[in-house]
């Protein structure tokens, strides 16, 4: 019952993480926060490195490389994300240790922060001169071009491939004793879905605020398109693809499979 037991961690995790919100909404929202900008300042090098290596040969996958450090420093520092939590969230309420309606609650509070901390990130690039010095064919610009150029299904299902890697990257890290073995296996997991271009609703959050601040061509009407696919396509992935199957294949000794 190995397994059942990292079931029940994750369980826990969704319980405390929920009681964090309903006790100190503040501090709750702050961890949110800084997740957006822990993300998004990652995000910033991923787009350099991409624009920078754009020639060289394993140039994507150096920057694809990269940008797992974003969600290690999410779970080395307690910090909350949307689209981990949709998994988190699932598999506790699943276990009816809470509510598919709190849910939806702590998954909205987390949004808005991340979403904060996002616009944080970009304000602060802004105010630098970062986003001004690039150039108008940087990568950051044409990627987000990229990003709300796509059609509504092709974002959904990307946002749904996304998020179905990122929560198979935070499961296996339950199950990692050692801090090495934690970092590898974030980092090496999230390089698939960076690698083939899956959309991820919270580092989309950074790159359409940088690209609205800098010199990208891309309008508001446009980034919240994308967005509103991509994080439906996320919430599938996270609850269809890993939360609820974590449950059900792992079942609790009063409910054997058959």
């Amino acid at each position: 019952m190995i397994d059942r037991t990292y079931v029940e961690k994750a369980a826990e995790s969704g319980v405390r993480k929920l009681s964090l919100l309903q006790s100190d909404p503040g501090r709750y929202l702050t961890r949110s926060v800084l997740a957006g900008m822990y993300l998004s300042i990652v995000l910033f090098v991923f787009w350099n490195l991409s624009h920078n290596l754009h020639d060289v040969s394993i140039g994507k996958v150096v920057a694809s490389a990269f940008f797992g450090v974003g969600l290690t420093i999410i779970v080395f520092t307690n910090a909350e994300l949307f689209t981990s939590n949709n998994m988190y969230l699932a598999v506790s309420s699943v276990e009816g240790r809470t509510s598919w309606g709190q849910t939806v609650l702590l998954w909205g509070a987390c949004y808005l922060g991340n979403f904060v901390g996002a616009l944080i990130v970009a304000g602060l690039l802004y105010g630098a001169g970062a986003l001004e010095a690039l150039p108008l064919d940087h990568a950051l610009y044409s990627g987000a071009l990229h990003k709300v150029h796509q059609g509504a299904a092709a974002i959904f299902f990307k946002g749904v491939l996304a998020n179905w890697v990122v929560c198979l990257a935070v499961r296996l890290a339950l199950r990692c004793k050692e801090d090495i073995a934690k970092i590898a296996v974030l980092i090496l997991v999230v390089f698939i879905f960076l690698y083939l271009g899956f959309e991820h609703s919270i580092a989309n959050m950074g790159t359409f605020s940088m690209s609205l601040l800098g010199n990208g061509q891309i309008t508001i009407s446009e980034a919240l398109f994308n967005l509103v696919f991509s994080t439906l396509g996320n919430i599938v992935g996270g609850v269809l693809f890993v939360g609820i199957p974590f449950a059900y294949i792992n079942p609790s000794e009063e409910n054997p499979p058959r």
